[in-house]
C-alpha cells in the first residue's frame, strides 16, 4: 500500500539537507571572511591605539624633561642649591611647579649629598611644600646625577618609586660654574604613573595599564585590572608586543602589552586595551542576518519542495482514494487528473478499469435483479388476488418519494423494496395465502412471519442492502402496533414508511378471497384517516399531494377497482 507521506519526505528531503548544507557552509564561509575583516579592523584600530598610547608617553616625558630643564637652569638655582638655600630654591622654582601642567606635579630639589632642601607639590591649582630632610643618596638615578654621569641620552635620568601612588621622576643635576664645572644638586621632577595613564587616554575608550616586571598593576586607567600572566610576560620582548583576548568585568577586549622601557631604564610592561563589543556586536549582527536570511532561504525551499511535493503526490492522493472508495463498492467514482506523465497515464487506466467494473457490476446486478422480479412476479401469481401487486406497490412508492422530494438514490431503494417487499411469501404455503375467509392465529402467525423471510433471503445481497429496512419493515405501523419488530415512529425507518403505505393502499384497492377491492377514493379517505396512527403523517400528506397521479399511475397499470359506497369504514387493513 502506498505511503503518500513517505514519498512527500523523500521527494522535500533533499531540499532540507541541500539547504542545510549549502547554508550551514555559507555562513561559516562568510562569518569567517567576514569575521576576518572585522577583526582586521579591530587590530588595525588595536595597533593604532598602543601606538598612540607610546607617543603621548613619549610626550608626557618630553614635557616633563622640558620642565626639568627649565628648573635645573633657572637663574641663581645654581648658587641657592650650593649654599643649601632651600626655601631661596623653593621661591625660585615654585613658578615652574605652579605653572606648568599637569594639574600634579611634584619637585624636589637635593643637595649635594643627595638630602632634600625643599619639595614642592601642586595638587588642584595649590602648591605645597614638603617636610625637608628626606635622603635619595641611595637612589642609583640620584647617585648618576650627584657624579654628573652621562650617558647616549645626556645626563639626565629616570627613577620609578614605589610609594603609593607609584611615581615617575625624571633626575637631572644642577650645575655650578664657579669657580669649575660641579654639581651642585639635584632636581627630581615627578608625575604619577595613573595620571599619566589618564593623560595617555584622555577621553578615548581605551585603557592603559602600567605594570612592573612581575606583572603586578603599577597604574591604571581602568578602576580594576587584573595581574598579567606570566605566560604573556614570557612572550613579550623589546621588539615583540603580544596580542590578548580576554574579558574584564564580563566585557570583552583586545590587548596589546608592550616592553616598557624609558630613557635606557626596562620598567616593566605597559598594555593598550580597546573594548571588542563592537567586534562580538558586528559578528553577532552578521550571523542574525546570514542566520535570517539562510532562514528565509531555507522556508522558501522548503515551501517550494512541499509545493512541488504536492503537485507531485495530490494526484497520487486522489487516485488511493478512490481505490478505496471502490474498494468499498461504489464502481461510479472516477479519479479527476489531468497529467500528461505516468500518474495521468495510471488514473486514466484506473478510470477505465472502474468504468468496466461499474458495467460488469450493474449487468450482473440488473440480472440478480431481474430474477428476484420474476421471483417476485411469480409469488405474486401463485394468488389471483395480488397480481402485480409488487409492481404497484413500487410505483406508488416512486410517486411518494417525488412529494416526499427523495434523492434519486432513495428512488432506487424503493423501486427495489416495492418490488422485493413480499418476497418472503416464498416461505407461506398457498392454503394461507389463498385461503377464502378470514386467518387464524396460526394462519396469521404464518402470514407475519414473510417481512423477516424476505429479509434473511436477501441480507447477504450487496446491492439489496439499502432495500432491506424497508422489506423487514413495512408492515409496522406509526403507532408500535405493526410487525415483527414492533417498532414505532421516527425509529422506522422513513423509506419504511413509505412502502408501508404503498402497500396498504394497493392492498385496500385490490379484490381479495374475502371482499372486493374499495374504490381509490374510499382507500384515500382511509389513509388520510390512519395519520398518526398506522403512517406516518408526512407520508400521507405526500400522498394527499401526489393522490391523482397515484390514481393515474394504477389505471395506467390496469387497475379499475369497483366503486364502493363512501359511507362503507375499514377496520382493519391487511
Amino acid at each position: 500500500m502506498l505511503r503518500h507521506p513517505s514519498l512527500r519526505r523523500r521527494i522535500v528531503l533533499p531540499f532540507i539537507v541541500l539547504v542545510v548544507f549549502v547554508g550551514a557552509v555559507g555562513i561559516a564561509v562568510v562569518s569567517a571572511q567576514v569575521g576576518g575583516s572585522v577583526e582586521g579592523a579591530v587590530d588595525n584600530s588595536l595597533v593604532r591605539s598602543s601606538l598612540r598610547s607610546n607617543d603621548r608617553l613619549a610626550g608626557v616625558e618630553n614635557d616633563r624633561l622640558q620642565q626639568l630643564r627649565a628648573a635645573t637652569n633657572t637663574a641663581g638655582i645654581d648658587g641657592v642649591v650650593a649654599r643649601g638655600d632651600g626655601a631661596a630654591a623653593g621661591r625660585l622654582l615654585g613658578p615652574i611647579v605652579g605653572n606648568a601642567q599637569p594639574e600634579h606635579l611634584v619637585l624636589r630639589v637635593l643637595n649635594a649629598s643627595g638630602r632634600q632642601l625643599v619639595g614642592l607639590d601642586r595638587s588642584d591649582a595649590t602648591v605645597q611644600t614638603l617636610s625637608d630632610g628626606a635622603s635619595y643618596s641611595s637612589l642609583a638615578a640620584v647617585q648618576h646625577a650627584l657624579r654628573g654621569d652621562r650617558d647616549a641620552l645626556g645626563d639626565k635620568y629616570l627613577l620609578l618609586t614605589g610609594e603609593t601612588p607609584a611615581m615617575v621622576y625624571w633626575v637631572a643635576p644642577v650645575w655650578t660654574e664657579t669657580p669649575t664645572p660641579a654639581v651642585a644638586g639635584v632636581v627630581l621632577l615627578g608625575q604619577s604613573l595613573a595620571e599619566i595613564a589618564q593623560t595617555i587616554t584622555g577621553s578615548s575608550p581605551m585603557a592603559v595599564t602600567f605594570y612592573d616586571s612581575g606583572g603586578s598593576v603599577l597604574a591604571s586607567s581602568r578602576s580594576s585590572t587584573p595581574t598579567l600572566s606570566g605566560e604573556v610576560r614570557h612572550e613579550v620582548t623589546p621588539n615583540t608586543p603580544v596580542r590578548v583576548a580576554t574579558q574584564w568585568d564580563g566585557r570583552p577586549y583586545r590587548l596589546v602589552v608592550n616592553d616598557w622601557t624609558m630613557r635606557g631604564t626596562q620598567l616593566g610592561y605597559l598594555s593598550t586595551a580597546v573594548p571588542a563589543d563592537d567586534l562580538s556586536g558586528s559578528l553577532n549582527a552578521i550571523r542574525f542576518v546570514l542566520v535570517a536570511l539562510f532562514g528565509a532561504i531555507a522556508l522558501g525551499t522548503i515551501l517550494i519542495g512541499l509545493a512541488l511535493a504536492d503537485r507531485i503526490t495530490r494526484p497520487i492522493d486522489e487516485l488511493v482514494a478512490s481505490m478505496r472508495v471502490v474498494s468499498a463498492g461504489d464502481y461510479s467514482r472516477r479519479v479527476q487528473v489531468d497529467s500528461p506523465d505516468e500518474i495521468g497515464y495510471l488514473a486514466r487506466t484506473f478510470n477505465e478499469m472502474t468504468a468496466a467494473l461499474q458495467a460488469q457490476i450493474r449487468e450482473r446486478d440488473d440480472a440478480y435483479f431481474r430474477n428476484l422480479e420474476a421471483l417476485a412476479r411469480a409469488i405474486d401469481a401463485r394468488d389471483p388476488y395480488t397480481f402485480e401487486h409488487s409492481a404497484r406497490v413500487a410505483a406508488i412508492s416512486l410517486e411518494l418519494a417525488e412529494g416526499l422530494q427523495l434523492s434519486e438514490a432513495d428512488l432506487v431503494v424503493l423501486r427495489r423494496a416495492g418490488l422485493l417487499h413480499d418476497v418472503g411469501k416464498i416461505g407461506v404455503s398457498d392454503k394461507v395465502l389463498a385461503k377464502p375467509g378470514p386467518l387464524n392465529e396460526e394462519e396469521w402467525a404464518a402470514i407475519r412471519r414473510h417481512p423477516v423471510i424476505g429479509y434473511d433471503m436477501l441480507k447477504d445481497v450487496p446491492f439489496l442492502q439499502p432495500s432491506l429496512d424497508p422489506i423487514r419493515h413495512h408492515h409496522e405501523r406509526w403507532d408500535g402496533e405493526g410487525y415483527p419488530d414492533g417498532l414505532k415512529g421516527t425509529s422506522i425507518s422513513q423509506l419504511a414508511r413509505v412502502v408501508t403505505l404503498a402497500d396498504a393502499f394497493d392492498a385496500m384497492t385490490s379484490d381479495r378471497p374475502y371482499r372486493k377491492g374499495f374504490s381509490f377514493e374510499f382507500a384515500a379517505r382511509s389513509i388520510v384517516n390512519e395519520a398518526g396512527r398506522q403512517f406516518d403523517p408526512a407520508v400521507v400528506e405526500a400522498f394527499k399531494e401526489r393522490k391523482a397521479a397515484i390514481f393515474a399511475r394504477l389505471e395506467e397499470m390496469g387497475k379499475q377497482p369497483t366503486p364502493h359506497a363512501s359511507d362503507i369504514r375499514l377496520d382493519s387493513v391487511a
